[in-house]
């Protein structure tokens, strides 16, 4: 049975209570533009698992996830609430999010700048297939294909120095920006999966409030983890 350690939970606690705290006041929220907001009401799941590993942000997730079923039942802020009371949608996916951002940070960390330009091309690559497929247009996708060759290219570019100059930073970035798009991804899915939105829809929500709040989710996680690691704790020098 695995066991926690009460620096891994004290962890779990504070950054529960940080989510909870973003879905209940809604500051999770942040208006981006022609009526949309962008969501970072999962970044401390992200944070969790980056800091103390996938156990602790699968915890993070749960929580996470109850509580926005709770409130979507209790509290619905629009119409569109009332399908997150299904566990499916709100709670399920949540669950993977901590898993997945652990992953590609140790990936990212273990594999160098090939592995790193390899997972960055391959999400530069899913994203112009998705607007090119939500365009529906020949012409659309051979302009995806060139913004992908000049993506990449400038992708390899500036991952190389990142790479060099930063490479922790470049792994939490990382992190952020798969731990965004598994919730994305998941919740999209599931809600699609349970015929609560067409396809389409999900695919343009996702194509639209993906990019902002992977940005979002990569500065916010690593302004935190870099500051959070600079604080000892009291019992030793351990440091989180």
């Amino acid at each position: 049975m695995m066991k926690l350690r009460t620096q891994e939970i004290a962890v779990a606690g504070v950054l529960s209570a940080i989510a909870v705290l973003l879905a209940v006041t809604r500051l999770g929220f942040i208006p981006f533009f022609a009526g949309i907001s962008i969501t970072v009401m999962h970044v401390p799941v992200v944070i969790g698992a980056v800091v103390s590993g996938p156990v602790v942000g699968t915890l993070i997730g749960l929580i996470f996830g109850l509580s926005s079923m709770i409130l979507a039942s209790v509290a619905p802020s629009g119409p569109g609430d009332v399908f997150f009371t299904d566990p499916l949608v709100s709670v399920l996916p949540r669950l993977f999010i901590g898993v997945a951002a652990w992953g590609a940070y140790r990936l990212t960390r273990s594999a160098g700048k090939r592995g790193t330009l390899a997972v960055g091309g391959v999400l530069l690559g899913a994203v112009v297939l998705a607007v090119a497929y939500t365009v529906g247009t020949a012409v659309a996708l051979l302009a995806g294909v060139g913004v992908a060759v000049a993506g990449l290219a400038l992708l390899a570019l500036l991952l190389r120095q990142a790479a060099q100059a930063h490479p922790e930073g470049l792994a939490l970035s990382v992190a952020a920006v798969v731990g965004t798009l598994t919730n994305t991804l998941l919740v999209l899915s599931a809600l699609v999966a349970r015929g609560y939105i067409p396809g389409s829809l999900a695919l343009t929500v996702g194509v639209t409030n993906g990019p902002p709040e992977m940005v979002a989710a990569a500065v916010i996680t690593v302004a935190v983890v870099a500051a959070w690691r600079q604080v000892p704790l009291r019992s030793g020098r351990a440091r989180v």
